[in-house]
């Protein structure tokens, strides 16, 4: 039997694009999915477009929350699959084979986590690249020299979430990544690398939108450190300028060679 795998998309007034994340999820060829669907409360038409594409898979609560990360909580708390992962409302999967994908990586039990690559497309045009975020194996003490996985294409098993808790609301633009920093770096999970891209990004999510945000992120970061008793390292900011540098560079290179 398949491993079933459990969707969390987190929405607000997102009718210009959901309907794109529901059409590139409702086209993975994996046997074995849901879809949980956590709405804020939207004013716009966001509902309208769930309701014309009801799937027997796909749940839908809609109710005011607190934000993003409130609303991927819920999602995790109504998740029943074995593997939990996240899909923006305005992101779509690279192929349909994705969660294909996944599943064939956690057929090895001793496998906690899984993260690829991730391409940053334009707004508009879900097929106009505009830069590459290509990952790497986790080696210990990569989080304290800047690095991070694309947090859009991790998938963890739900005891990760069950032992670890969801996300802490107290980071209001990187408690995605102060999970993962205690999911992958302060803990005995094994993340494994799946050297494929699993997830387009619309350029301007809520943490790379602004100087401000960037800024935000930074001073969280630095919170989120000092919460688990560490330090701030000398070569986390520097770190993080390089790996974003690498995108730019790898994207630029990229272009002007085969198209893979």
């Amino acid at each position: 039997m398949a491993v079933k795998i459990s969707v969390v998309t987190a929405t607000y007034n997102s009718e210009a694009t959901i309907g794109d994340t529901l059409c590139s999820l409702d086209s993975q060829t994996h046997e074995s999915i849901e879809h949980c669907v956590i709405d804020g409360n939207s004013g716009d038409g966001t509902l309208g477009v769930l309701a014309e594409c009801p799937k027997p898979y796909r749940c839908v609560i809609s109710e005011k929350d607190t934000g993003i990360y409130d609303a991927m909580n819920k999602g995790v708390a109504a998740a029943s699959g074995d593997i939990i992962g996240f899909l923006n409302s305005d992101d779509v999967y690279e192929t349909p084979d994705v969660l294909t994908k996944v599943a064939a990586a956690f057929s090895d039990p001793n496998v906690d986590l899984v993260y690829g690559n991730l391409r940053y497309v334009d707004f508009n045009d879900t097929n106009k690249v505009i830069r590459d975020w290509t990952s790497e194996p986790y080696r210990q003490g990569m989080f304290r020299r800047g690095w991070m996985p694309p947090h859009p294409t991790v998938y963890a098993r739900k005891h990760v979430f069950e032992k670890q808790g969801g996300f802490d609301q107290a980071f209001s633009i990187c408690a995605d990544w102060e999970w993962l920093y205690e999911a992958i770096e302060l803990s005995e999970n094994h993340a494994e690398f799946l050297d494929h891209y699993l997830v387009r990004m619309r350029i301007g999510g809520v943490s790379n939108s602004s100087f401000a945000n960037i800024f935000k992120s930074n001073m969280e970061a630095m919170a989120a450190f000092k919460k688990h008793g560490k330090r701030v390292p000398i070569g986390f900011f520097p770190g993080k300028l390089i790996h974003r540098g690498k995108q730019f560079i790898s994207r630029n290179v990229s272009s002007h060679g085969p198209s893979r």
